[in-house]
């Protein structure tokens, strides 16, 4: 190490000896840039519902025998697979029922504690809450989700919930562009539980990434993340079906827009036509067009809807129209629509609208501080805190590495 460490009474060194320490450097950064992408434990875990049975599907390293252990309060399960580095194991399962997975190999082991979904949608107004965190647009960023995390105290250095009962918020696009959606995706589903255990709450809505991905449009997926699915055997949006994967099942259940107390969080936002429903009619209806057959054949050119044009019409603009809840950035890129905002925010009985989707460089409050766009350009890194004090909400802006900023 001293070796290493500048001094101001060594001697200097020789151009050539710099060159030995400068090929090690580079020698480390070109093999962390092309050593193989993790795929083992969360990174590559699939887990698909069947009638009764689970089917878990996990990736190793190398082609080894795989080890599967099921256990519950009552009784422990073991299943051996064939050497391969694509496995399959299935177990029959209950609803109402925690499992904790161990799976990996002989040689390292992961575990996913998971529960069947009972197919009910959580409330979309929710009480006013002390502190409530939202993060915006995350796309696959584990490593900037858990430092802006912990900036927050929200989680521990074993990445386990310490939030207490904080509300955690991401607002959307937790899928696309990234290397490591499905490690995010189960993070964030074993956040929700614990969250929830220590009185708080992690809640998750709906970007235009995540319909994107759920209707097979597949144009930001990363290289890895395709390989993952390839690696399985299925089309990467097989991995977020919402009818048989359990983490496409899991995001079904989740809304497009939430209140907590009076504050509005959308991924893009929410326009006056909108609000034509209130706000609990809205999700029913995206209820409805998810657990449709159109909606899970979307990009079937065989299949013949059968709801007429307008019907049909309906639902292309609710999940991809530019002013529809998933793409709207007009209040974003424009300061000219007070008077809608001031609409919407009336009609849903709100006096902040959150939003994601439109990077700006970085959390702000616009419109008088009606409107704050939560988007970064480093995705996940910064975090948006709204507290409560006598003179109403105050807004604090989180990023790791910095002391946490009112502005």
């Amino acid at each position: 190490m001293a070796a290493d460490t500048p001094c101001s009474d060594r001697p200097q060194r020789r151009p050539h000896a710099a060159v030995p320490v400068l090929l090690l450097v580079l020698a480390g950064t070109i093999a962390a840039v092309f050593a193989p992408p993790r795929i083992e434990g969360e990174n590559g875990l699939w887990i698909r519902i069947a009638g009764d049975s689970v089917i878990v599907q996990w990736l190793t390293a190398d082609p080894v025998p795989g080890t599967l252990v099921v256990a519950t309060r009552a009784d422990t399960l073991r299943v051996t697979t064939p050497a391969a580095q694509a496995h399959r194991a299935a177990f029959r399962a209950r609803r109402n029922t925690g499992y904790a997975l161990r799976y990996g190999s002989a040689a390292a082991s992961h575990e996913t504690r998971i529960e069947i979904p009972d197919g009910r949608r959580r409330p979309v107004m929710i009480p006013a809450v002390d502190s409530l965190f939202v993060v915006g647009d995350t796309h696959g960023d584990f490593a900037a989700v858990v430092a802006g995390l912990r900036a927050a105290r929200l989680i521990d250095d074993d990445l386990r919930w310490t939030g207490g009962r904080s509300h955690l918020v991401f607002a959307g696009d937790l899928t696309d562009r990234g290397p490591d959606v499905l490690r995010l995706l189960w993070f964030v589903y074993r956040l929700e539980r614990e969250a929830a255990g220590a009185g708080g709450a992690v809640h998750v809505v709906l970007g235009n990434h995540e319909i994107m991905v759920m209707l097979s449009d597949l144009r930001y997926v990363h290289p890895k993340e395709l390989d993952v699915a390839r690696q399985h055997g299925a089309g990467y949006q097989r991995l977020f079906d919402t009818r048989e994967s359990l983490l496409g099942r899991w995001l079904a259940l989740k809304p497009a827009v939430i209140r907590i107390g009076d504050v509005l969080i959308a991924h893009g936002g929410v326009a006056h036509e909108t609000v034509r429903l209130p706000l609990q009619e809205f999700d029913d209806t995206l209820a409805q067009y998810m657990g449709e057959e159109l909606f899970h054949r979307w990009a079937d050119s065989t299949f013949v809807p059968v709801i007429d044009s307008v019907a049909y019409n309906t639902r292309v603009d609710f999940f991809w129209g530019p002013r529809s809840v998933f793409w709207h950035r007009d209040y974003v890129l424009t300061d000219t629509l007070a008077t809608e905002l001031d609409h919407v925010l009336n009609t849903w009985n709100a006096q902040v609208l959150v939003v994601g989707h439109t990077a700006v460089p970085q959390i702000q409050a616009l419109y008088g501080g009606r409107l704050i766009p939560a988007h970064t350009p480093r995705y996940g890194a910064e975090l948006l805190l709204l507290t409560r004090g006598p003179d109403g909400i105050r807004r604090h802006r989180i990023v790791a590495g910095q002391p946490p900023e009112i502005f």
